[in-house]
């Protein structure tokens, strides 16, 4: 497939683009997960079909588009495979988190290579000290999901030597980082989130962010980039659904694998789609991923014109906004759950791709971000009346 100059005016051709690698993406599936990571021709892929563009500033070659796009990529591409999803998922929203940066640093990342990708691990673990011109950063993070491909790390730590300490985030160029294998995992296995370690790497301070900046839609990029409302954008306003959309798209493969191969399936004799269980089970399994579909769609159309209209952002929205993400990943790992159990004894093969899907919806479930008493909890409190730090949602 060749890619037209003028696809750029259009981000919705993305979608059917992710569409039109489901059938490969189930081939190379097993080899994701055998290897770790993901296959060197769907890197290739994504590349040629700019799937990770989607939120790229167009200043810089991307299609400078929204979530209402970007979410309908990764649930796409989850119908074909969870860690390539993931994976896009996560080098696609970066390039927005990078956009957020000067633009020193910005020209940085794509100035020689527009396509250049970053990992990320977002919990601050790392220290940083305050040095001639910069930073000098040192520790450990985990999670950096498709870091094998990645050309930058965005790196989240605490600068404790200037009095009060602040949290920051660090872009860092992939040759100064060190990766431990240490990604031997149930689930979302080829995503290959393994570890970063860095020691005494100096960090330009035209490539940190306050992560109260990006949490507030304030950081320099907002600046960079004035005619996209994206730039202005809380992350916790959209950034789950670069993670949730993934696990309502493997509940909808779910589904669909699931009627497949029961419609004509027999068991001792008897037609398994005669089984009222097994009728209800599809019922409700369904019912659940439309609700998580609708959640989903609903609440990134209502934020992104909340973005548009240039009104103020509330600790309550941004609370309304975790609670429907995690809880549409709940209602997808529901799905994929009820479907699993109700598949019996065939699903525990590997050669069916039921137990892949379990797998990897049961991963991304366990996610930070997605855990439902975690992200719930927010609303809960602000809807009784209780006071909520605004950065802590």
């Amino acid at each position: 497939m060749n890619v037209r100059v003028a696809d750029a005016a259009n981000p919705a051709v993305l979608i059917e683009r992710a569409r039109s690698l489901i059938p490969a993406l189930r081939e190379r599936a097993k080899q994701a997960n055998n290897d770790r990571r993901l296959p060197q021709e769907t890197i290739d892929d994504f590349r040629r079909l700019e799937l990770t563009r989607c939120l790229q500033p167009a200043a810089f070659g991307g299609y400078g588009a929204d979530y209402r796009v970007f979410s309908k990529i990764l649930r796409a591409l989850a119908l074909g495979c969870g860690s390539t999803a993931w994976v896009c998922g996560v080098h696609g929203e970066h390039n927005w988190v990078v956009g957020n940066f000067s633009e020193a640093a910005q020209r940085d990342v794509w100035g020689d290579n527009p396509l250049a990708v970053a990992s990320a691990s977002f919990p601050p673990t790392g220290a940083a000290e305050t040095a001639p011109d910069g930073h000098k950063l040192n520790g450990k993070w985990s999670f950096a999901s498709g870091s094998d491909y990645a050309h930058w790390f965005l790196l989240a730590a605490i600068v404790r030597d200037n009095g009060k300490p602040e949290e920051r985030m660090f872009l860092v160029p992939a040759g100064k980082v060190e990766l431990v294998d240490d990604w031997h995992v149930m689930g979302l296995a080829g995503t290959g989130s393994k570890s970063v370690v860095l020691k005494d790497v100096h960090v330009a301070a035209t490539h940190s962010v306050s992560l109260h900046e990006l949490k507030t839609g304030t950081a320099p990029g907002a600046q960079v980039h004035r005619d996209n409302p994206l730039y202005r954008t809380p992350r916790s306003l959209t950034a789950s659904f670069s993670l949730s959309s993934v696990s309502v798209g493997l509940a909808e493969r779910a589904v669909e694998e699931f009627t497949s191969i029961t419609r004509e399936r027999r068991s001792r004799g008897l037609r398994v789609s005669d089984f009222e269980y097994i009728q209800l089970t599809v019922a409700e399994a369904a019912a659940q991923v439309e609700a998580a579909v609708l959640l989903v769609e609903n609440t990134i159309e209502r934020n992104v014109a909340l973005m548009a209209s240039g009104q103020p952002v509330e600790a309550e929205h941004l609370a309304w906004t975790r609670r429907n993400s995690a809880y549409a990943t709940k209602l997808a790992h529901s799905a994929v759950k009820g479907i699993f159990e109700a598949a019996g004894g065939t699903a525990l093969y590997a050669s069916n791709p039921l137990q892949e899907i379990f797998r990897d919806s049961t991963a991304a479930a366990s996610h930070l971000s997605l855990t439902w008493q975690r992200a719930a909890l927010p609303y809960g409190q602000l809807k009784l009346g209780q006071t909520v730090d605004y950065d802590a949602i």
